[in-house]
């Protein structure tokens, strides 16, 4: 059975800390961020990132995204940032732009990273995503909160009918501020390379 929580005026603090018990216990929530809503867990936490590759019918070859609160939590999952790396998230983070990072620590979950070797973060620009991932105190996986190859949830009711007690909580946040995927891109010599056009554009 999954918790419903409507935080749509606000988060709720007696709630926020079940969430947080919930992720560091390896549970599953679907939470709003700016873009779309996601479905993530503690990045540290394999056997909870496998699980989400269940829920979603998702490929093991097919990576995904952490999400970050702040310049701190991306460095804990990386070994080095270059100079061009740090100005793209200085520049477009919180927001929502997703940035491929090449050197990752081994801590990080090969399924994860589908094997490989590297990293793919982001800061939403979301209060309810960034308060989530700071009272954890550690990032936090997210990818869309849809089945495989299914349409984005945007909204509450286009995640309940296929998510609704396969996940542990579902939080509504109202509808998602952008409800586009955010932009993936990568540096390669020094150039900005986009993997995926998504709802901002990189200048």
């Amino acid at each position: 059975m999954s918790y419903i929580y409507n935080w749509k005026d606000g988060i709720k603090e007696e709630e926020l800390k079940n969430c947080v018990k919930i992720i560091k216990s390896g549970g599953i929530v679907i939470f709003p961020t700016d873009t779309v809503y996601g479905i993530g867990c503690n990045v540290w936490n394999e056997e909870a990132i496998k699980r989400i590759f269940e829920i979603k019918n998702r490929n093991y070859n097919k990576p995904m995204n952490v999400l970050c609160s702040d310049l701190k939590d991306i460095k804990s999952l990386t070994l080095e940032i270059n100079q061009k790396e740090e100005e793209m998230i200085h520049k477009y983070m919180p927001g929502a732009c997703t940035l491929i990072i090449k050197k990752k620590k081994k801590e990080v979950s090969d399924i994860l990273r589908a094997g490989l070797d590297t990293v793919a973060v982001r800061i939403p620009d979301n209060l309810i995503a960034i308060e989530l991932i700071r009272k954890c105190g550690f990032p936090l996986v997210a990818t869309s909160a849809n089945i495989s190859g299914k349409k984005d949830g945007v909204q509450i009711e286009d995640i309940c009918t296929e998510f609704k007690d396969k996940v542990d909580v579902i939080i509504d946040g109202g509808t998602a501020k952008i409800g586009i995927p955010s932009t993936i891109v990568e540096i390669e010599n020094n150039e900005i390379k986009i993997v995926r056009q998504g709802s901002v554009k990189i200048l």
